[in-house]
């Protein structure tokens, strides 16, 4: 296959990037796209001389930061895959990752270095460890990312890389909890960039603002869009409200993105009228769906700046968006309804709602959403049974069920699978579950997202306590916290009697759904 859709060739257009412009700016930190391209290369043959080869997985453990970006580039382009890990997981699930990658080297903040030494006895594949931050941290068995880069060629590292190799292996969590490794190919990063600058309108001129993690596909479409333009980006470490506010006073930010919540936080913050925030032209939005309410709110306080995006980490994040304009030509027409809609599709993006049959709903009915395109990634690392449950003849199967308007946009209604979003961020109740069964005062335990306006949906428990054994809710969460990642913890837990069951013995979810409700 060719080259022409590469990440390398993102990095070499025509007409070239401007090299003296900022490409990056973190904090007191910044590379022109001179230095990022020649940072990118001096990493991928440091990676390349330990001996690496095309296809070996480099992983990175990290929040937001140059380094976050820069391997997105760096390592792929070597011919390498990359491992993007959630900062917010717990050690045994970023475990559990490594090991399924079998990751060959592991780069990692400094502000992780603790943790993944606890864990590092039984890392016996990962043969090089990469430290980056605060170099007086350095222990020994570990390489200084900036040192290894000044060691290195600053020439392009010498492998063939092409539209159809593996780029990026990007973790999802199956229904069962077990995470699986979307493979994303070269082509597919390219076409997130090319896509993203049709519908967000994107420029070399424009300023972009990731406050959203980098590892999610909300923070990694900004990032493809403003290096496919040569746009300035900057990277927010943490989510920071008035952070976040002043970045885009200080360089007049004309783009963004936020995960779902940071919206709803955003628009009910009273000290947003503090900032001039008039240079936003597209802020995209996405994770969960929003409600219309939070939407409204959003736009006559701000102004129709805000693109809703709706996709996965097996579509790169590309199914729909609901674009400025065509809010503003609804808004305009009276029509409201339009704000609780995740759009249209992407360019090279073909979504359809269809029934049990494979045949389009008409408009108004639900449906399954399946999309096909250059989005669509090249199934699940390692796991051809759940490739072959999603990935059928060239289309990929989302899961969610959709209604389908008049006028062609869709509206996420729900999901066949129990998942929950929240933060956008992905729970799957049977891995919340399985470990709320750890604990010896849980006889029966039930998980269920609840709607809620901030977060798009909480995760919600139910416990049927044993016989003669007392348990708190603070207990509970203190105890799955050691197990789970923060997010996947119930922000909820309701003490029952019983669950409601099915004559076969299956529990009933939404009867729990209409008493938590109620």
């Amino acid at each position: 296959m060719s080259s022409e859709y590469t990440l390398r060739a993102m990095l070499t257009p025509d007409p070239p990037h401007d090299l003296d412009k900022p490409a990056f700016i973190e904090n007191d930190r910044q590379f022109t796209y001179r230095e990022f391209i020649e940072r990118t290369r001096r990493m991928g043959n440091a990676l390349l001389g330990f001996g690496l080869q095309k296809g070996d997985r480099v992983a990175i453990l990290s929040k937001n930061s140059i380094e976050n970006a820069e391997s997105y580039f760096s390592i792929p382009n070597a011919g390498l895959v990359l491992v993007m890990l959630n900062f917010r997981l717990a050690m045994p699930e970023v475990e559990t990752i490594l090991d399924d990658a079998q990751a060959s080297v592991l780069m990692v903040h400094e502000e992780y270095l603790d943790q993944i030494e606890q864990i590092r006895p039984r890392l016996s594949f990962v043969k090089h460890f990469i430290l980056f931050g605060n170099q007086s941290k350095l222990r020994e068995g570990w390489h200084d990312y900036e040192a290894l880069m000044e060691q290195s060629s600053p020439q392009a590292p010498p492998v063939e890389v092409a539209d159809d190799d593996l780029a990026a292996l990007m973790y999802t969590s199956g229904t069962t909890g077990s995470p699986k490794g979307c493979m994303v190919l070269h082509s597919n990063f390219h076409h997130v960039g090319r896509a993203q600058t049709v519908e967000l309108r994107t420029t070399r001129d424009d300023v972009a603002l990731i406050p959203a993690p980098l590892f999610h596909a909300a923070g990694m479409v900004i990032l493809m869009d403003a290096v496919y333009n040569g746009a300035t980006t900057l990277i927010m470490p943490n989510w920071d409200l008035d952070a976040f506010l002043q970045l885009v006073e200080k360089y007049k930010v004309t783009l963004g993105v936020l995960a779902t919540p940071m919206l709803a936080f955003l628009t009910d913050y009273p000290g947003a009228d503090r900032y001039d925030l008039s240079s936003l032209k597209s802020v995209l939005f996405a994770g969960a769906p929003v409600t219309p309410v939070v939407f409204e709110k959003a736009i006559e306080r701000f102004g129709n700046v805000f693109v809703h995006g709706y996709g996965t980490t097996e579509t790169v994040g590309t199914v729909s968006n609901l674009r400025v304009d065509q809010i503003g030509e609804a808004l305009a027409q009276g029509r409201k309804e339009i704000l609780g809609s995740c759009g249209k599709s992407y360019p090279n993006m073909e979504p359809q709602v269809v029934d049990d049959d494979g045949n389009p709903v008409p408009a108004g009915g639900v449906g399954d959403v399946r999309v096909r395109g250059q989005g669509v990634t090249a199934g699940y690392w390692n796991k051809k049974r759940e490739t072959e449950s999603a990935y059928k003849n060239g289309w990929y199967y989302t899961g969610d069920q959709c209604r389908v308007d008049e006028y062609g946009f869709m509206y996420i209604v729900g999901r066949k699978k129990e998942m929950i979003i929240t933060g956008a961020e992905n729970v799957y109740p049977a891995e919340v579950e399985s470990v709320l069964y750890k604990h010896p005062a849980v006889g029966q335990a039930a998980v269920v997202g609840m709607k809620d306006d901030k977060w798009g949906e909480i995760v919600t428990a139910f416990i049927v306590k044993r016989p003669d054994s007392e348990i708190t809710q603070d207990e509970l969460k203190t105890f799955c916290r050691k197990e789970i990642a923060g997010y996947k913890i119930p922000k909820k837990i309701l003490f029952v009697d019983s669950l409601p069951m099915s004559p076969s013995g299956k529990i009933l979810k939404y009867k729990l759904k209409e008493e938590a409700a109620a």
